[in-house]
């Protein structure tokens, strides 16, 4: 089984346990084909519960400056549950992917640079969850430039920074972006055992075994 960006999940016969594997040896293409797409659609059904279930909870940072009053939750978390597919499996691999935007970022963390501004605009309060500084503008208060922050002014005359404005910013890979085997390689495997031993029991009646 491999990760990579993109995002993709890879299953490989290399990594199944012996059996399994003793079973695929001895089973012709066509069955092997067949158990490998059985299993591909149960171990894509466990990836998705496993998002579906965890909801946008997955992704909170509770300890962020965006957490408060006032914050508004977003459907982002949405394109991580809903954007896997099956790749067409072989009789040796089963490949998920995932191109939900900014999903690879959170699974392998880097470094974020602008690419149409000369700064990124970095949400710092709240009520800036998941709005653009040209939204948040429109629709909440009116921004303007201080520094290094783009601020809004407040009713006792002073001003709140709601965005900070950096060249980059770096971030980790997010604990738990992707689920790790004990998810998706049981439901897998069973699935795959169970339509081989399905061939092989309808072919022994064929047979007259």
């Amino acid at each position: 089984m491999a990760y990579s960006p993109g995002i993709s999940v890879r299953i490989y016969g290399e990594g199944l346990d012996q059996t399994t594997k003793d079973f695929l040896n001895v089973s012709s293409a066509k069955t092997r084909r067949r158990a490998m797409m059985v299993g591909s659609a149960h171990a894509l059904d466990a990836i998705k519960k496993y998002y579906s279930k965890a909801g946008r909870f997955l992704w909170l940072k509770k300890w962020g400056p965006t957490h408060g009053p006032g914050r508004k939750p977003t459907q982002w978390w949405r394109g991580p549950a809903n954007g896997w597919s099956q790749m067409a499996p072989t009789s040796k691999k089963a490949e998920f992917i995932n191109k939900a935007i900014g999903f690879a970022h959170k699974v392998t963390g880097g470094k974020i640079t602008p690419k149409r501004k000369k700064m990124l605009t970095i949400p710092v309060t709240p009520q800036a969850h998941g709005l653009t500084a040209r939204t948040f503008s429109k629709t909440i208060a009116p921004l303007f430039r201080v520094k290094n922050a783009l601020v809004m002014s407040t009713a006792d005359g002073g001003i709140k920074p709601v965005f900070a404005l950096k060249k980059s910013v770096t971030q980790a890979p997010w604990k738990n972006a992707l689920p790790s085997e004990r998810v998706f390689m049981p439901p897998f495997e069973k699935a795959l055992m169970d339509t081989m031993i399905d061939d092989l029991e309808g072919h022994a009646q064929k047979w007259g075994i």
